[in-house]
This record gives C-alpha cells, structure tokens and sequence, in this order.
C-alpha cells in the first residue's frame, strides 16, 4: 500500500544529502542558493490568523525557509479566508491565486475521492488526547506523504502534500445535561460530516446541517442543542461555555488530516535540496501542531476541571454505543473504498498498524492513554501543559521523516 512499514525499519539508516533541520547547508548548497530566483509566496489560511495553531506554526515554517534561502524566498499571508475560504482553496491553489494552502478533504468530494474515503480512518481512535494527537497525527502525515493513490491524486490537482495533522477526539457540547442513551435520543446535534454523523445516528441523536460560523447562535437559540466538535472550542473560536455548559466527552472520531499543500508547478521549480529543506521542516511543523493542540486542549480542560462553568458527565453508557459504531465503520470502510484504491483492507490494516506503532511509542515515553470515566479525563487534562513530544518526534523524524529526504 503505502511502503511505510518497510521505510520505517530503514529509516534512521537513510544517507540523505540535502540539509539538517537547523538549516546547515550540506554539499554544494551554495551553488543552487546563487542560482534561486527571489520570489514571493502567496499563503491562504482559512481556519484562523497567525495566533492560531495553524497560523503560528505556519509562520515559523515560513521563517525557516526564509532564512534558509537568505531572503530570497518571502511569504506573503492572506488569514481568516481573506483570500481564499474553505471551499475556495483547493483551485485557488491549483491555479496559482495562492501558492500555500490548508484544504480539508471532505470538501471536495469528487475533486479528492481518495482523501475524503481516508477521512473514515478518524474513527481508529482512542479518545486519549495525546495518543489521538500525536500518534495520530504521525500515521496521516506518513500516509500523506507515502500512499500513492493519494498523491497522485492531489498531484492530479496541481497539488504536493507538504504535510498533514490530526485532530483530537471530537466530542459533544451540549446545552443541556446527557448521560445516557435516553437523554441522547432526539438530541438535535450538528453533525461536521459522514464520520460524525453515523456516530450520532448510532447514539439516537438527529443530526442537524448548519454552517460553522451559525453554531453559536444555532446553540443560544435552541436550533441545536450540542454540536460534535473538539473541547477546546470552550476557550477558542466559538468560545462555546457560555451557551454549551454541558461537556459530553464520548468519543467521536478526529478529523484526520487537515492538509497543507503548495501548488505542484511551484514545487517542482524548486531545487532538491530546498525540497528538502522544506520537507523536513514542514514535518517539524506537524509536530508544533501536535504540541499546540496539546495546549489549546489544556486550556479547554482547566475550564471543565473548575466545575464552575462547565459540568462533565458519566458517558460510559454512551461511549460503549459509540465505540461499536466506531469499530464497525471501519470494518466496512473497504466496500466504499474509491476505485483507485487497489486494496482498501490493506490501506485500513496498515494505518491501523501505524497509529497503534506510534501509540505505543507514546506509552514508552510514560503516556499511557486515558480511560473514559470523568475523574480520568480530568486528570488526563491537567496533565495536558506537561506533555513533551520532543523525544517522541525525535524517533518520528529519524525513522520516517529522514527517509523521505532525497
């Protein structure tokens, strides 16, 4: 399928010649430097600005190449959908009106087939913050990088995979108190697609279509009365406390690949050892991602772990529903899978494989994953600020991003 598994067993063996990730130039660096042609980059964010997790990130990303190149190559960023929105991106992009942007491929369902059939894989997911996160994250970003039927058709689209993350479990936000599969039936919730959706179905809520930007209003109003989205969004975006006092942690799936990508034309000019550069660093990126996710999450949980605005609840009886559906989705995905798809059990085997591979990494490094009960989630918050993922990145990057150099 992908050849993960058998780059990984040679990775941290990899020659590579290109750069490190600090940016030290390697063999005959300065020749292709004397020969690069100055040029502005045009970067379209839609999801937030450059205090986001994104945007921040992203900025540092743009910082390094920018030193790298002794100023030749700048960016120019374009936040909050100023130029191109969520719908926009992928043949704004693919036309060059920018040249960077984040596309989520659930978007464009006839235009990325493959990556929307992909988006199933958030359900293999334990619902542990850190292990979702990062040992998430690791799989779809060696997935995007490695499964051909993916690339080729993002490349189909004028489109390279700089990289891509996972988020952590979705749960539900509600105005009013569930605890068990009677108090979920009915429930109006908004649903963000499929994988969300059957979940919701399975614990007898009524999924509700209604855009992002209306939620809010849509909770105040009793349009909705939850909405599946991750915690954090208590004390960022929406900022959802004041009319979703109600934290239903049952695990829905994670949104799996939020994906950066670079118009292929723009890519393909570049030298190899400026690819590099960029590869390593757009994996450095993903890890910042991880770690900020971590410390939004942090932040999300002191406000449940006060009690005073938000109440937790007992969702065993719910996640226990969730879990099955969950399980089953995934049993089934192969029957849906996409005609370019050649063996569809083997790419849901494989990432099942990797996301359990780099869990139990996490687990080495004394992160054990969280149970679902409401003491362990709340301790499992408080925890979130002290995580450090810089070890576990360390074995990521020598084994699978070094690798992929040239």
């Amino acid at each position: 399928m992908t050849g993960v598994t058998a780059i990984v067993a040679v990775g941290a063996l990899t020659a590579c010649a290109g750069t490190s990730g600090g940016g030290e130039e390697v063999g005959s660096a300065e020749a292709w430097l004397d020969e690069l042609e100055p040029r502005v980059l045009k970067l379209a964010d839609f999801s937030g600005d450059q205090t986001a997790n994104f945007g921040a990130a992203m900025v540092e990303w743009e910082e390094a190449i920018t030193e790298f190149t002794d100023g030749k190559i700048t960016f120019e960023n374009y936040w909050s959908s100023s130029l191109l929105n969520a719908t926009d991106t992928l043949p704004g992009v693919r036309d060059g009106v920018a040249d960077i942007g984040l596309i989520i491929a659930t978007t464009y369902p006839q235009e990325l087939p493959v990556g929307t059939w992909l988006s199933g894989l958030g359900g293999a997911l334990s619902g542990s913050t850190v292990h979702d996160v990062a040992a998430g994250g690791a799989a779809s970003l060696e997935n995007s990088w490695t499964f051909d039927a993916l690339t080729d058709e993002y490349a189909a689209n004028n489109l390279k995979i700089l990289q891509s993350t996972s988020t952590p479990a979705y749960n539900l936000l509600c105005t009013k108190p569930i605890d068990s599969l009677a108090d979920a039936a009915g429930a109006l919730t908004r649903s963000s697609g499929e994988v969300w959706t059957n979940t919701a179905e399975a614990l007898g809520m009524t999924t509700v279509s209604l855009p992002f930007n209306e939620a809010y209003e849509g909770l105040q109003r009793g349009v909705i009365d939850c909405m599946i989205i991750n915690p954090n969004q208590y004390v960022s975006g929406l900022i959802l406390k004041d009319v979703a006092p109600e934290y239903v942690p049952v695990t829905f799936a994670q949104l799996q690949a939020s994906t950066w990508v670079i118009n292929l034309d723009v890519w393909e000019s570049f030298p190899p050892e400026l690819q590099d550069f960029i590869t390593e660093e757009s994996a450095r990126t993903a890890y910042k991602i991880w770690q900020g996710y971590l410390d939004i999450e942090a932040g999300a949980g002191e406000v449940i772990a006060a009690g005073e605005e938000v109440r937790t609840h007992d969702v065993s009886e719910l996640e226990d529903m969730a879990a099955a559906q969950r399980a089953k989705a995934l049993e089934g995905m192969a029957e849906s899978a996409p005609a370019a798809v050649s063996d569809p059990q083997a790419v849901i085997d494989e990432y099942r494989e990797r996301v359990q591979y780099w869990t139990d990494a996490l687990t080495e490094e004394g992160y054990e994953v969280t149970a679902r009960d409401p003491d362990a989630i709340l301790e499992a918050f408080a925890g979130l600020r002290d995580v450090d993922l810089s070890g576990y990145y360390e074995k990521f990057e020598s084994e699978f991003v070094q690798s992929q150099l040239k």
